[in-house]
């Protein structure tokens, strides 16, 4: 449901009391005619969405808080009762960070720029939960049109793709130790949250994890996931299967046994096309009968050269403690912002950055300033 005006004007009154400022102090610190101010708190004309940012910035208040739907506590109450007092510091940074991609993306549906509703959903198949999430991965995989194409190498490659094929807004965060990640799912927006404190194969097993969650509706409220391996509910069984299926798929990996069988040089090529770890590509070969428990247990036992130094290793380990804001989010925010209906704080606020050195980058560089450049670099003859 819209925020109705009158909600509107009331929060604008309370944050100008709370502020210790009368209207005409406000109207004259934020360039607003003290008449329409009191026009606009009197219900006789509707806010300009640069005046929201404005009033926001200057009364110190968020704009999120402003213009917060009045349906919308109930969900946010939900995702704060999952960050209970005695939570790792990692689950309740990443809560809140997911509390603000939530507010962000409620401000911008409330401004008339809603999430993209793209999800390709999927049908779960009848069976256990392991025979579910192979199910689910085939049919996601097909829906996107990859069939059993290797999947992006780069973490960040593999992201953007989730993001163009299905619409879910994928970010990065380093978080201290006791998180993978976390995925919620309100509406049309969907987000995936990944610890990058971890090795890149865990964060990219952590990124199917959280998808085969999302596929399969596991997270219309939120799911936080301390250990993508640790739980044994049905659930995560699931979500486990689901994101081996969808990394290697079966058919991938019994071919180049068929063709190269099982030595280093050839392990060390699926990992460095899979980018996944030796332990889960040694127990997919076995969970698909390609190996046996000792051919398992052989393969998670090497440690020569080739698979240290196989293909994509050192950007692997490049890709710890990296931040990745949520494209579609981003870009949604971008438009917001050059429209004039979002001021610079949420924007800064989503990328992490402070608003005057943000709206610094974004602004033109002078007239001036140009003019002095151009002539420094006129050749002196």
């Amino acid at each position: 449901m819209t925020l109705s005006h009158e909600i509107l004007a009331q929060r604008v009154r309370e944050s100008i009391a709370a502020a210790g400022l009368t209207q005409q102090e406000l109207a004259e610190a934020v360039g607003i005619s003290p008449s329409a101010l009191s026009r606009a708190l009197a219900g006789k004309r509707n806010f300009k969405s640069l005046e929201i940012a404005l009033i926001a910035d200057h009364l110190g208040v968020s704009v999120e808080d402003l213009l917060e739907s009045e349906t919308a506590s109930g969900s946010e109450a939900k995702i704060a009762a999952r960050a209970q007092e005695g939570a790792s510091p990692a689950i309740r940074t990443a809560i809140d960070r997911a509390d603000l991609l939530l507010r962000h993306d409620r401000l911008l549906t409330d401004l008339g720029a809603p999430a993209d509703g793209g999800f390709m959903d999927v049908t779960i198949p009848e069976g256990a939960p392991h025979e579910q999430g192979e199910g689910l991965a085939r049919a996601l995989r097909d829906r996107m049109g990859l069939g059993f194409d290797d999947l992006p190498a780069e973490l960040n490659a593999f992201a953007s793709l989730l993001e163009q094929k299905l619409g879910v807004n994928v970010a990065f965060e380093s978080f201290q130790e006791g998180l993978d990640g976390l995925c919620v799912s309100r509406d049309a927006f969907r987000l995936i949250l990944v610890s990058s404190r971890v090795a890149a194969t865990r964060q990219r097993y952590t990124l199917a994890h959280e998808l085969g969650h999302l596929v399969a509706g596991d997270s219309q409220d939120i799911k936080v996931d301390e250990n993508v391996w640790g739980v044994k509910t049905p659930m995560e069984t699931r979500a486990n299967a689901f994101a081996a299926a969808f990394l290697m798929p079966a058919e991938t990996l019994r071919e180049t046994v068929r063709e190269e069988g099982i030595c280093d040089a050839s392990v060390a090529k699926l990992l460095g096309r899979l980018r996944v770890s030796l332990d889960a590509l040694s127990f997919r070969l076995h969970n698909i009968g390609a190996v046996n428990a000792e051919g398992r247990d052989r393969i998670r036992a090497m440690s020569s050269n080739a698979i240290y130094l196989r293909a994509g290793r050192a950007s692997d380990l490049q890709a710890r403690n990296d931040r990745r804001v949520p494209m579609p989010l981003l870009s949604r925010s971008m438009k917001s912002f050059v429209h004039g209906d979002i001021g610079v704080r949420p924007l800064a606020d989503l990328v992490g950055m402070d608003p005057g050195e943000l709206l610094e980058e974004l602004s033109p560089p002078s007239k001036v300033a140009s003019n002095a450049a151009s002539e420094e670099m006129i050749p002196v003859l």
